[in-house]
């Protein structure tokens, strides 16, 4: 009778089962927390970069979501197939078995977050050298193909200009996550890769390609400027104003591997050894195919002010990147997510009723780690809406310095905590571990 379904274990889902997390067992009182994801932990996305390339380690950027539930707490891994919004019922298919299964609930909150968009373009589907970056697994894919890559073009034999497609790299979409990775490959090439295979360096290609006009989209348009610039300087290839229209496979003269290249907009080929796509966001299956939801044109749920999603206030509320407000649309970012969470979490602690004070969003500004020990920081629009003030931006080391601490500190572990100074001064002072496994 007090029970709370959560879908989804990002941010917003996340935050919430941490604040209902109780040492007394479920009552009138006391909710009964119920979390389904086919994901048995939460990610923190904004160091999945660093761990693509090996400057962390995978695990110390994930938190197991059964370490944050209380006595009160239960989850199933699982992916949510469809909803009985009359009935308050759940349909469930189990991730191991593909078993269904259905799970009543008193009080629903919808945080499935969204996935990779690919636009409609056939021949971009992950595999062969073509990999997205949104979960723990695609970062692992991906630093393992880095490394193939190197050890591919290192082999007696391959041809000049397979190593040179080899070790190319293509990156789309200009998005933090896609200029962080690039800032972050850029280090392994420079420091890593010059030490451990210094006569294949002078092969590394890296592209980024970008359909809007600039880098960074969100930020301010000086930072975006200076972003540009330090990728060039680098000989980082940035191509703006230009999408990625396919893939298709090739025969070279001697090649020895399977060969792909990208397709642009602007008739151009580009060859690549790996290719990774981080360029838009799309609803995940469960959001797209739940008709009995209001939903906006770009497939998100619409919700009230409150997080209700409309027509069915006091039973169902969504949140994160699969939500929008119809009167204050609000951009898909983790720090939106979890301050959802939170929110959400009084309300169901009884701190405040559902419709006592909207949610309000406190903007904290944007920050990007743009490789060399530089970053840069939008502090444009800093606060609350109708409240904000326009802090400086900032590029170089202090912005860099700000990042890594902000980061370290939104940590909700101890071991984390620890670990990530760890690795991080393991790769400043050993390099970054190349092994294959």
């Amino acid at each position: 009778e007090n029970r709370v379904l959560i879908l989804g274990t990002g941010w917003a889902g996340f935050n919430l089962a941490q604040k209902l997390k109780s040492n007394l067992p479920a009552s009138s009182e006391v909710p009964e927390v119920r979390i389904v994801s086919p994901s048995n932990h939460f990610l923190f996305t904004p160091l999945l970069p660093s761990s693509a390339v090996g400057t962390l380690e995978f695990r110390c950027i994930q938190e197991p979501i059964r370490k944050v539930l209380g006595k009160n707490g239960n989850f199933v891994q699982a992916k949510a197939l469809s909803l009985n919004a009359d009935e308050k019922t759940l349909v469930c298919e189990s991730t191991h078995d593909q078993e269904k299964f259905a799970i009543r609930y008193d009080k629903l909150v919808i945080a499935v977050g969204v996935k990779t968009n690919t636009f409609g373009i056939e021949s971009i589907v992950e595999g062969n050298g073509i990999y997205f970056l949104k979960h723990l697994y695609h970062a692992r894919n991906i630093r393992n193909n880095i490394i193939d890559s190197f050890e591919k073009a290192s082999i007696p034999g391959t041809c000049e200009e397979e190593r040179r497609r080899l070790l190319s790299f293509v990156v789309v979409g200009g998005g933090p996550t896609s200029c962080e990775f690039v800032a972050e490959l850029y280090d392994f090439v420079t420091s890593d890769a010059k030490r451990l295979y210094p006569e294949l360096v002078k092969f590394v290609k890296v592209s980024l390609v970008e359909a809007g006009p600039s880098l960074l989209g969100p930020f301010d348009s000086k930072l975006q400027e200076f972003t540009q610039k330090l990728f060039e300087g680098r000989d980082i290839e940035v191509m703006v104003g230009t999408s990625v229209q396919g893939v298709e496979d090739y025969e070279g003269e001697n090649f020895r591997f399977p060969a792909r290249r990208a397709k642009l907009s602007n008739g151009d080929l580009l060859p690549f050894g790996t290719m990774v796509w981080s360029a838009g966001l799309a609803p995940v299956r469960f959001t797209d195919t739940i008709d009995s939801l209001p939903k906006g044109k770009n497939g998100r749920i619409i919700v009230d002010s409150y997080l209700r999603v409309k027509g069915h206030e006091g039973s169902i509320w969504a949140m994160g990147d699969a939500a929008m407000s119809d009167s204050e649309p609000l951009p898909q970012l983790a720090q939106v997510a979890r301050q959802q969470g939170l929110y959400l979490a009084d309300v169901f602690n009884g701190k405040q009723q559902e419709d006592e004070k909207p949610f309000q969003f406190f903007n904290l500004g944007s920050m990007a780690s743009v490789g060399s020990m530089k970053g840069v920081y939008d502090g444009s629009k800093v606060g609350a809406k109708g409240e904000e003030i326009d802090l400086p931006g900032m590029t170089g080391l202090v912005s860099y310095l700000m990042w890594r601490l902000a980061y370290w500190g939104r940590q909700t572990s101890i071991e984390n905590k620890i670990l990530i100074p760890l690795y991080w001064f393991k790769t400043y002072i050993f390099g970054r571990d190349i092994s294959r496994f």
